[in-house]
């Protein structure tokens, strides 16, 4: 039987992060659709606040902003502007939380539906709270900045109290002058260090929030739990088409075999396909959908190249397949669209 190394999802963040940083980026008076075609996304992409967008992309809008305002702490003064509506649903449920301990348990837990870039953690020592980033990917320190200085920020205007943390210390060396970090975190700002980290004293976690309700925050944490659900469906099925996708050189692969790939038995890959509103024949068939696609708009390659490396052994059936999907051969749709 073959191996296969289980399949680990790409990163996303929710496309509301994707629209504060549109928003606060226009704003300020810069043509935010321009940077965001830049990070090769529409506003149409960002439209629903709730949809997970590849991480990469929001890197690339952060990267865009940052060269175009040759403003190497852009990030950094994107989290000090947080409003808890960058986080979706997740934000509304952190706001009507009874103490700041309370929102913190539920950041921590569901941070990956808002900012999957990276892992956070909580531990506590001797009165001392810590909450360390561990990066799914190579993270850039806007984005890790963009994180801590938000919950910062946040804390200070949910628990009206403008207390600063212990110590603040990220991996990266600074990006621009550090009396900037040290005049918003109010504190000791360590860089180069072993890890990304935020201390605080224990006691904040009893601090009463400005706005908590008991009944609102046990509703909306019912629907960030269904949320969940479906982000895991998705992130399943995009994991199972990048493995598709990297192997269709070689024939349509089987069910066994990406099954195996997944970590799972038959029947669950195809129960939680299921659940996510897909099939595996339907999840072959999109990805080769999607690259025919890709792949016709690279003028280097021939259709018969193309219908190879989707896996098809037959011209024929790829023409035929292209004519399912676009009502045209694919010729006549490299014309079009070339």
């Amino acid at each position: 039987m073959t191996h296969h190394a289980a399949t680990t999802p790409r990163p996303t963040v929710a496309a509301s992060m994707l629209r504060s940083l549109h928003g606060y980026l226009a704003a300020r008076g810069h043509d935010a659709d321009a940077l965001l075609q830049a990070a090769g996304l529409a506003a149409r992409d960002i439209a629903d606040a709730e949809r997970a967008i590849e991480a990469r992309h929001y890197e690339r809008l952060l990267q865009a902003a940052i060269v175009a305002s040759h403003n190497p702490l852009l990030g950094l003064e994107f989290g000090m502007a947080v409003h808890p509506e960058r986080w979706g649903g997740l934000g509304r449920l952190l706001v009507h939380c009874a103490t700041l301990g309370e929102a913190i348990a539920f950041q921590t837990r569901y941070v990956h539906l808002v900012n999957a870039a990276g892992r956070t953690t909580i531990s506590e020592h001797d009165g001392e709270t810590t909450i360390e980033w561990r990066d799914a990917e190579p993270t850039m320190p806007a984005l890790v900045e963009e994180a801590f200085a938000a919950w910062v920020g946040f804390a200070r205007w949910a628990s009206q109290r403008d207390r600063a943390p212990i110590a603040v210390s990220f991996r990266h060396r600074a990006q621009g002058d550090p009396a900037v970090y040290r005049a918003f975190f109010r504190c000791p700002v360590h860089f180069e260090a072993p890890g990304h980290r935020l201390r605080f004293d224990s006691e904040l976690l009893a601090a009463p929030l400005r706005s908590p309700d008991a009944v609102l925050a046990t509703a909306l944490a019912a629907r960030v739990d269904t949320r969940q659900a479906r982000h895991d469906s998705h992130a399943l099925v995009a994991a199972l088409q990048d493995w598709i996708a990297a192997r269709l050189a070689h024939g349509a692969p089987g069910l066994a075999d990406a099954a195996a790939a997944m970590n799972l038995g038959e029947r669950s890959l195809q129960q939680q396909l299921h659940d996510a509103g897909t099939g595996f024949r339907q999840c072959v068939d999109d990805t080769r959908r999607r690259l025919a696609e890709r792949h016709l708009r690279d003028a280097s390659l021939s259709i018969g190249d193309i219908g190879l490396r989707l896996g098809f052994s037959e011209q024929s059936a790829f023409q035929r397949a292209f004519r399912r999907w676009h009502g045209l051969p694919p010729a006549a749709w490299r014309r079009r669209n070339g």
